[in-house]
């Protein structure tokens, strides 16, 4: 099995369709990147975000009302830079390393499980490993994967300390395509998505494997390992390691043992003056010649023996092979093979001493520096644990991929006990596959030929920002307000809230009770705060409290009845609203609607508007668009509002009753596509037409005092007086 390369999100994660659902769960996230290239191509955003930031957000924020967007990520590592106004869940207060990346759409799941964190570098730069696959909603093994997706969700979610919708909108989008019964004896045998909710990792390989099976080798690729070996003694039984753990689960006396590590300082050309070696040094050489395919790469071999005619040596995979002696000596002299200095690895050192003193141990190296058509610094970040075993004759391989390193705390520990929250998928493959099989980019070597360096533990202090349990913002009410926690890091004294390079508020300590900001409009540049303290800053991202409400574009926000009849009414266009408020303010946009509307709106602008909803309601793919059209910016219930507050020197109330009987019939002839969404749908609709009919009665006429009263009554029926409920 060798592992396909791919472009994660334009060939794993993007599709044709429209998207109608996201959900994203990372340790490290950039907002930018997530934003500019991720979610421009799930959502299929077609406006440039640098070349045309302010069209590419409007049109961004558009599509998030439609779509629900949430992440899920690790608040020791958050970045600032967000803009757009998609959830986001901050985990504190224990590791959240999991990459889980799952995008739906009307005939499919597709789901990314691995180890590239939401960055630039994770996504496009690293070397990476993900498992992924597209799901259908009704092939029952890819439905168990998607229950337990998004079980994993629902968890994650109740260790952030934020609310918000978006997530449960996904996972109820999921369970609508494939029901909520999970049952374990329908997960399927060659993949099952694994996670360190309720159980650790090694304790579900270990149930993976067979009782009888005995494992005769396994493999490790991860570039950090444990930071505490240095308690490490002589025999392995005394080794607190992971790697001693999967070593001892069921093993053969012969037992193997594969670990690859990161060699940073690999070299793709050669130097000017390359030292002299002999050719029995069992040295590692760089061999720069063409390959198979004919394109030339920097190869690796170790150099072991050197006869009259041949070299004998071990080639990258660790296969003995012999060499042509004159033409390994004319590769020296033209500079095309040289010798290579001690390699400098990062792996645990003692701990490897101690597996190597009991077990077979093949070190392999992955070069962080490649060099094929162009020469690309690939950092490993991939992580991987193989478990072959025989049972009965037969061989197969259990092959761990997803976020966790080879440490304790990614697999050794369950999330109730403090251990990390983990992610990954668990395969079974038919025989032995073995490292470099899988990532064919390993060199093998030697534990004697490396020299091994501890990568330091990561510091990332104090985040007093972790006092701010919520930072909500109630675009109706133009609010913001913030939630303080009862208990933080460390003591708070002096801060200051920023947005947009404005102080916006500042004190001394945690608030009691939450603070609210009047007048406050989430502008186009930023969706999150700056939280200031102690000389340090942490972004703080805001949270919309309901999405539908917010404008498109900031100049939208304040729209009038007029503006309202003559977008739904599809008079004058949004774009061209806003635009022409932000070139010519107010005057401009009302010189527009005076050319629309002459001296005044009428009957047929709002029936328009009505029938524009209507239309809209009946093909909203997802139950966001949908409840966008009945509750949000441009909704019915705003143009509703704005009528029933109009003055009665603008309208009669008699006028607004008949505008409100012609809404509520229209509404009554939506016709809402059959589909697993139906019923949510449906739901909401019903709820605003009984609301609507409710008030219709209260304002009714008095029909003993109007003729007219009975017959438009009865023309309309549902907006009658007498109407059933």
């Amino acid at each position: 099995m060798k592992i396909e390369e791919q472009r994660l999100v334009d060939q794993g994660l993007a599709s044709n369709e429209p998207c109608i659902g996201a959900a994203f769960c990372t340790y490290t996230f950039d907002p930018a990147f997530f934003e500019e290239s991720v979610l421009r191509a799930v959502l299929q955003l077609e406006s440039d975000p640098v070349e045309d930031a302010a069209r590419y957000h409007e049109e961004a924020r558009a599509a998030l009302k439609r779509i629900p967007v949430a992440c899920v990520i690790d608040g020791s590592v958050l970045r600032g830079g967000r803009r757009l106004p998609y959830d986001v869940h901050v985990v504190r207060g224990r590791t959240y390393h999991p990459k889980v990346y799952l995008v739906l759409y009307e005939s499919e799941a597709r789901l990314a499980v691995g180890s590239g964190n939401l960055t630039r570098s994770g996504i496009e730069q690293n070397t990476e490993l993900f498992f992924v696959r597209r799901l259908r909603y009704d092939h029952r093994p890819d439905a168990v994967i998607l229950r337990a997706v998004s079980t994993f969700l629902s968890q994650s979610k109740k260790l952030a300390r934020a609310e918000g919708a978006q997530l449960d909108l996904v996972r109820k989008t999921i369970t609508n395509r494939v029901g909520s019964t999970v049952d374990d004896r329908e997960a399927p045998a060659e993949a099952r998505f694994v996670t360190t909710f309720g159980e650790s990792l090694i304790e579900q390989i270990s149930r993976a494997l067979p009782d009888k099976a005995t494992i005769t080798r396994i493999g490790v690729l991860a570039p950090f390992y444990e930071h505490d070996d240095h308690h490490a003694a002589d025999s392995v039984e005394g080794v607190d390691s992971i790697l001693a753990t999967l070593a001892t689960l069921r093993p053969t006396d012969n037992l193997a043992v594969d670990v690859a590590v990161p060699w940073d300082d690999a070299a793709v050309i050669a130097p000017d003056q390359p030292e002299s070696a002999a050719l029995d040094e069992g040295r590692l050489w760089a061999w720069r010649r063409k390959q198979a395919d004919g394109v030339e790469r920097v190869d690796y071999v170790t150099i072991h023996e050197a006869k009259t005619q041949r070299v004998r040596a071990v080639d990258a995979h660790g296969r003995g092979i012999y060499l042509d002696r004159a033409e390994v000596e004319a590769a020296i002299l033209d500079h095309s093979l040289w010798p290579l200095s001690r390699p400098q690895v990062f792996a645990p050192a003692k701990i490897l001493g101690a597996i190597a003193r009991t077990f077979t141990l093949q070190l392999w190296l992955h070069p962080t520096t490649q060099r094929a058509l162009t020469i690309q610094r690939r950092p490993l970040h991939a992580k991987l644990v193989t478990i072959t075993a025989r049972e009965r004759g037969k061989t197969h391989t259990l092959v761990l991929m997803g976020s966790a390193n080879a440490s304790k705390s990614a697999l050794g520990r369950p999330v109730e006990q403090r251990g990390n929250v983990e992610a990954g998928v668990l395969l079974r493959l038919d025989g032995e596959a073995r490292l470099h099989e899988l990532l064919p980019s390993l060199v093998a070597h030697t534990l004697d030929g490396v020299l091994l360096v501890e990568r330091p533990a990561i510091e990332h202090g104090v985040d007093l920002s972790a006092w701010i349990r919520d930072a909500v913002h109630d675009a109706t009410q133009r609010t913001l307000t913030i939630t303080w926690s009862e208990h933080g890091p460390a003591a708070l004294g002096d801060w200051q809230l920023r947005y947009c390079d404005t102080t916006r508020l500042h004190g001394s300590g945690a608030a009691l009770t939450p603070t609210t900001l009047e007048d406050f409009d989430l502008d186009a540049a930023s969706a999150e705060l700056t939280f200031r303290a102690d000389g340090r800053e942490w972004p703080v991202p805001i949270r919309v409290l309901d999405l539908s409400a917010l404008p498109d574009n900031p100049a939208l926000a304040t729209l009038g009845l007029r503006e309202l009849l003559a977008v739904l009414g599809r008079r004058v266009g949004a774009e061209r609203i806003s635009t022409i408020h932000n070139t010519r303010g107010v005057a401009g946009v009302n010189d527009v609607l005076d050319a629309v509307f002459g001296e005044g709106f009428g009957p047929t602008d709002v029936f328009k508007a009505w029938w524009g909803i209507a239309d809209e309601l009946s093909n909203a793919a997802t139950v966001s668009a949908f409840r966008a059209r009945l509750h949000g910016h441009l909704g019915a219930q705003r143009v509703w509002e704005q009528l029933r507050d109009c003055s009665d020197r603008e309208l009669s109330q008699d006028e607004v009753w008949l505008y409100g009987c012609e809404l509520l019939r229209e509404l009554t002839l939506v016709t809402i596509a059959q589909g697993p969404d139906h019923a949510d749908k449906r739901s909401l609709l019903d709820a605003f037409v009984h609301s609507l009919r409710t008030e219709l009665r209260s304002r009714a006429p008095d029909r003993t005092r109007h003729a007219w009263v009975e017959d438009v009554a009865k023309f309309y029926g549902t907006g009658a007086i007498d109407a059933a409920p």
